[in-house]
Order: structure tokens, then sequence, then C-alpha cells
């Protein structure tokens, strides 16, 4: 299974195998870390996403919007997981689930390819600009 992710703007993109390798794209240094150094970085790393990603929120719903809360996991050891919640959390207990939540918030974009063969593409459809009316 190969996954892909795209941040930045739409800038950045990569295909990895695994979560860690796509880790490593956002965290400098991230492959070269211990587990439980990993787990570190990726709570800096949430906590110094907060403000960009809240900010982005904010503009998407807008002045009279109801934007959701964002919160890291490990800064409330009680986090639910109440999918009807306002608040939107940023889970850093390992790489799948911290790459899932940036996906949810909508600070990197994620597609898996699990090694299907493309559906058929249709053929393209072909306009051509009307007669003018003389």
């Amino acid at each position: 299974m190969t996954i892909r992710m795209i941040w930045a703007g739409s800038r950045q993109d990569v295909s990895a195998e695994h979560p860690a390798d796509l880790l490593a794209e956002l965290i400098p240094g991230y492959a070269r870390l211990s587990p439980q150094r990993r787990r570190t970085a990726r709570v800096r790393h949430a906590e110094g996403s907060l403000t960009r990603i809240r900010q982005r929120l904010a503009a998407a719903f807008g002045p009279d919007g109801a934007a959701p809360t964002v919160l890291v996991d490990a800064r409330h050891p009680d986090a639910p997981g109440d999918p009807a919640s306002s608040v939107l959390w940023l889970r850093t207990d390992d790489d799948e689930r911290y790459l899932r939540s940036l996906a949810t918030v909508g600070d990197i974009f994620l597609t898996l390819d699990e090694g299907r063969p493309p559906a058929e593409v249709p053929d393209p459809v072909v306009s051509r600009p009307a007669d003018p009316i003389r």
C-alpha cells in the first residue's frame, strides 16, 4: 500500500509505504529518532501547527462561523473521541493516527493506493463551440 501526502498549499507532494516516512517530510530529523522521541516530536509538531490550523479553519468558517476547536491530545489526557463534538483532536500517539488527524483538520491531504488497477477511464468528452446564429 502506498500513501500519498499533499501539503503546503498543494506545493509539496510525496508518496511512501510507511506513515513514518511521510512524517519525516514534515518533521526534520524524524527518521533518526527513537520511538519515544518520535512521540515527543509529533507533540511538538502538533503544538507548533495549532496557530496555522486554527487560522485556516477560522478563515474557512468565516467571521460568523463556528469553527471547531483544535486541541493536542497529549495536553488533554482524557481526550474524548466523540465524533459529534465540535473539538478536533490532533492524535499524537502513533504515526498513522497523527497523519490522519492532520488530514481531518485540513493541514494535509492523504490518499491510499492499495495496488488495485485503476478504474476504467471513460473517453474524454469532446466539445465544440456552437455555430453562431446568423
